[in-house]
């Protein structure tokens, strides 16, 4: 192909991207941001190929139609940018199938680096890679050659595709937007809460249009709201209209006036006190934990005059098995003296843990004549035949639900009909003493024999799947969940207009809670209609663990995030072994704890269920799955056995034959070993046996993932040559592959490993195409994001580039901070508290660093992060004179850590060693340290180490006055320094070598190196030093002038 076609198909890539882009913006749909991105470099690569012109073109020419078919098929789903699971597993695939096009483009530029990074073999292997995903994806599309090749024939042709596709896609973006601008109405975004963090928003509903017989109450409530701090219990039978009540007050002029922040939280999905913290901790926008009860009282105790309403308590507060736990939160909530808590519960009963305020609020009663009128009225405007009215009402004993359910019938069939089928049903429905919970049972069921209901018999249904899913329905879940439910649309119609169901905020189809709990009791739903959803969910939770890393799968994440409570209750309500498909209930259920843990670091009770129930079956693939969970669910969940569900898994896996499962498991059990049991030798055993599964079924994503997990232990063991080659060859693996995620996190292990080399340059460029790989496939921002920087500082402190390493901790703890990452913005404040030591930042503003930092980690329970801190501490109080302490501290973490965290060992002895922090009284001591810094830094090959050693036992010569051998070793270390980057410590060399010239009366000699250090320690920020060569150099002045 010529080269103008290039240019052709340059612009229709960069134009693709165009829209990509803009769909991304609108729709945030999985893998967009990613194709986006990476037909933007491939345009710009085409440009530039070297070689292979030919194949290069071959393999693009049909890239951009594919790319607009793929926003023409997002235009077309219902709804909008939605596509089923199904399409966007072949979705996935394309953007593997584009990324390896990219590498093998990438290759063709010329240049020794990536032309070397593939052997021959690997070239052909990509190649033929490449064009069978892109006939797959053709077939996928729908797209036949003819039409890629005549479109890209006619630039003019394709022009105008483009031109009215970016059309369609406006007006597409235009019309759902206006239709979520209701919606978009009712996000209340607290200004106060802005402020505190940017990406905290609390949805609070809207103030009821129609409200009418408790103005007593809401007296009652805006008087004991006065008190300093409010402790308030809203009653009530089910259906009685508390949470209406809590919706008004939520908007009175007293409370806004008084309450910067006001949050409602609705409790009906949640099943212990944990959780509700945690969906508290959402509207503040912190990210859930297994502290995120202190995180939550916390950010409450330090934030302003704050409402928080906690609605239908009573779900998880009625279980015994759980209220403890919830007592044990309002307790602390109530201890938040500027508070004001409210919740509502039905039942007469209060939680006992709260001193409520006084006079207590009584039991919510039924309405009054007049209210329940007005109310009817409002809602059918209804006011012909007020006997008839009244006649009708009594039958609702004027309980708020009741009244609207009827008013809601009303208002379709006419009060005639609906008096009419009272008088036949009446009979059954009041054949017991009945009381107001069987009236609002009455109501609902009229409801469910509507005429409406009747012309759709499949409503029930509908209303049956609604009954257990406390998050309610998306439109695309609804329509995509494939439940055997004939005229679904016109069913979930009819639900809205009797009122059996409503669109919350979110736009989620829901039913109430006293509707649901009927539902449940009298027609709860078949298995047969439970099971699709479940299938739904799996496919969702499978297409998360497949292609996570492969692209941004936040919006995934968000959307089985806010679906956890229905998760949960659908995989409740299949665990049982009635359900024929209840193996697959497990799996999915072990795939959901995945993802829990994820989120809110937690194992979900469900999973002691699990357990029980594989107890007593025969499937050696879901006991070696449950175990490897339970591996990974360590850090919240104890694991009470490890060598006997070792044992154990290791049987299975010898009758299930699995190779990708054996894979995963070792992963795993390596894992476990190495960060709970500290038994480096078999997780290194478990990460090789992984990489041979991987190996033997063909799967190089998992060989790459094994490979950067032994080159980590050898990293943090210190053998950095085969760390290095590890890494390299998982990076090669994750190209090779079109894994991004992992090629970055590979990058980043190898860059680590080079860096013990002392190759910094290498290790720079390494870092730097490390974060292209994230940015490529959208996770900037992201955990990864954050090592990735996280290592970035760490060269620079090595190369003593205190600012920048201190801009980027400084930077990334600010985002932490926004984010209520208490975990990255404790890594990064520890960071910033290590550099002020190191740059002689005032003691007393150092140890306040320390005085939050041990407040931060010993909630997070972090044993490594508050080993570092005791360092950074010990460190201080070296530089300021308390020798004793801080040998102790040093000596035992070198001791600790030498074996398997060479990053912290060196630190411990790197100060043991430094005869300037000592002093010439700790001379013999210093020198037996600075031996052994010597050789373990010649053990673990560490450059920069080997070097600093050096420097260490120089100066001890240098004070003993053995300059020969003193020079030596620091001109030594001076010339490693230079190579390597390393300013600081090259300052200090030029030192030490200017103070022997001196002291051999080589006057211009030191004045000449104490000049070219100067420079250097300003560049490092040690002003002390600075100070130093000052005086030296003027005293050196002057000893001249006066011999002058």
């Amino acid at each position: 192909m010529s080269r103008p076609a290039i240019s052709h198909i340059m612009l229709h890539l960069s134009q693709a991207a165009e829209l990509l882009a803009a769909l991304q913006s609108a729709f945030s749909p999985p893998f967009i941001h990613t194709l986006s991105t990476t037909a933007t470099t491939l345009a710009d690569a085409l440009q530039n190929v070297k070689r292979n012109q030919d194949e290069c073109s071959k393999l693009a020419e049909h890239i951009p139609t594919l790319l607009t078919a793929i926003v023409d098929l997002h235009m077309q789903s219902k709804p909008v940018g939605t596509l089923s699971t199904a399409m966007l597993h072949h979705l996935g695939e394309f953007t593997e199938t584009l990324a390896k096009i990219y590498t093998y483009i990438e290759a063709q530029l010329g240049g020794r680096t990536m032309k070397n990074f593939f052997r021959q073999a690997d070239t052909s292997m990509l190649l033929k890679t490449c064009y069978a995903g892109l006939e797959q994806a053709k077939a996928t599309f729908k797209l036949q050659m003819n039409v890629s090749v005549s479109v890209l024939g006619d630039i003019v042709q394709m022009q105008s595709t483009l031109d009215n596709m970016y059309d369609e896609l406006l007006e597409s973006i235009t019309s759902v937007t206006e239709l979520g601008s209701e919606t978009n109405s009712l996000i209340y975004h607290s200004s106060t809460i802005s402020k505190i963090s940017s990406g905290s928003l609390s949805v609070l509903p809207a103030r009821p249009t129609i409200f009418h017989g408790r103005e007593m109450e809401v007296a009652s409530i805006l008087k004991l709201l006065q008190l300093p701090s409010p402790r308030i219990a809203i009653l009530g039978a089910g259906g009685m209209g508390k949470t209406t009540l809590a919706r008004v007050i939520l908007h009175e002029r007293e409370v806004t006036a008084r309450y910067e922040t006001r949050m409602f939280v609705s409790c009906d999905a949640t099943n212990s006190g944990i959780d509700i913290a945690g969906i508290i901790g959402l509207h503040l926008g912190l990210t859930p934990d297994k502290a995120i009860r202190k995180q939550v009282v916390q950010f409450l105790e330090k934030g302003p005059a704050c409402l928080l309403i906690l609605d239908n308590l009573e779900t998880p507060w009625e279980p015994l098995e759980s209220r403890n736990s919830v007592e044990e939160l309002l307790a602390l909530l109530s201890d938040i003296k500027h508070l004001g808590l409210m919740i509502t519960m039905r039942g007469a009963e209060r939680p006992n843990q709260v001193a409520w305020s006084r006079p207590f609020l009584l039991p919510l009663i039924p309405l009054s004549d007049a209210a329940a009128q007005q109310t009817f009225t409002d809602i059918t405007d209804y006011t012909f035949d007020t006997e008839k009215m009244a006649q009708l009402l009594q039958y609702t004993d004027n309980m708020p639900l009741a009244v609207n359910l009827f008013a809601h019938l009303v208002d379709y069939e006419g009060i005639t009909n609906v008096l009419n089928r009272w008088e036949t049903e009446k009979t059954s429905l009041l054949s017991v003493n009945v009381d107001r919970t069987s009236s609002l049972d009455m109501s609902i069921s009229i409801s469910l024999s509507s005429p409406r209901l009747v012309s759709f018999p499949d409503t029930q249904k509908l209303l049956s799947i609604l009954s257990i899913l406390p998050e309610g329905l998306s439109d695309a879940q609804l329509l995509q969940s494939n439940l055997p439910i004939p005229d679904l649309m016109e069913c979930k119609a009819t639900l809205l207009r009797t009122a059996l169901a409503y669109y919350d905020e979110a736009r989620r189809l829901k039913s109430l809670v006293p509707i649901r709990e009927y539902i449940q009791q009298n027609h709860p739903p078949s298995l047969v209609l439970v099971t699709p959803l479940q299938n739904y969910i799996h496919s969702q939770l499978q297409f998360l663990n497949r292609y996570e890393g492969t692209d941004d799968m936040s919006e995934i994440g968000k959307i089985l995030k806010a679906n956890c409570g229905n998760i949960q209750s659908v995989l409740r309500h299949c665990l049982n072994s009635e359900n024929p498909e209840f193996q697959d209930t497990i799996e999915c259920t072990i795939l959901f704890s995945s993802f829990e843990r994820s989120i809110h670091h937690a194992r979900p009770a469900l999973m002691d269920t699990v357990s029980t129930m594989l107890a007593n079956i025969a499937n050696p693939k879901l006991q070696v799955q449950f175990i490897a969970d339970e591996f990974n669910s360590a850090i919240s969940h104890p694991v009470l056995h490890p060598q006997q569900l070792f044992d154990q898994a290791m049987l299975c896996l010898k009758d299930c034959d699995d190779q990708a499962l054996a894979c995963k498991f070792y992963e795993s059990a390596g894992y476990f070993y190495q960060y709970y049991q500290n038994n480096i030798t078999l997780s290194t055993e478990l990460f090789k046996k992984a990489l041979a599964a991987a190996q033997i079924c063909g799967d190089m994503t998992s060989e790459s993932n094994a490979l950067r997990r032994i080159a980590q232990i050898d990293w943090k063991t210190g053998n950095y040559v085969m760390g290095q080659r590890h890494a390299s060859e998982a990076s090669r693996l994750a190209r090779l592959s079109g894994n991004l995620y992992h090629e970055a996190s590979a990058l980043r292990i190898d860059a680590m490993c080079t860096q013990g080399l002392g190759e910094h340059d290498l290790a720079m460029k390494l870092l730097y195409r490390s974060r292209e790989c994230v940015a490529r496939c959208g996770l900037v921002g992201g955990q990864l994001d954050a090592n990735v920087m996280t290592s970035l500082a760490e060269l620079h402190l090595s190369k003593s580039e205190y600012s920048e390493a201190y801009q980027i901790h400084t930077n990334m703890m600010q985002d932490a901070l926004l984010g209520i990452e208490k975990h990255t913005y404790g890594y990064c404040l520890l960071n910033i508290a290590q550099i002020d030591v190191i740059i002689g930042k005032p003691a007393h503003q150092v140890q306040l660093k320390i005085d939050e930092l041990k407040g931060i980690f010993m909630n997070l329970e972090d044993l490594r992060a508050e080993q570092f801190i005791d360092m950074v501490s010990a460190d201080l109080i070296l530089r300021e004179g308390n020798h004793g302490h801080a040998q102790s501290v040093f000596t035992a973490h070198f001791h600790r850590f030498s074996g398997n965290n060479t990053d912290l060992a060196l630190i411990a002895i790197e100060r043991l060693a430094d005869l300037e922090q000592w002093g010439t009284q700790y001379l013999d001591k210093t020198f037996v340290w600075a031996m052994i810094y010597l050789s373990y830094a010649f053990k673990l090959q560490n450059k920069l180490a080997l070097h600093k050693a050096l420097v260490c036992i120089g100066q001890i010569y240098l004070a003993q006055h053995v300059l020969a051998t003193a020079h030596n070793l620091l001109t030594v270390a001076l010339e490693g320094f230079v190579q390597m980057g390393v300013h600081h410590d090259r300052a200090r060399c030029l030192l030490y070598l200017g103070n022997i010239a001196k002291q051999e009366g080589n006057v211009g000699k030191a004045t000449e190196l104490w000049s070219t250090a100067r420079p250097l320690f300003e560049q490092t920020l040690q002003a002390e030093d600075v100070e130093k060569i000052d005086a030296k150099l003027a005293k050196l002045a002057e000893q001249l002038s006066t011999i002058e």
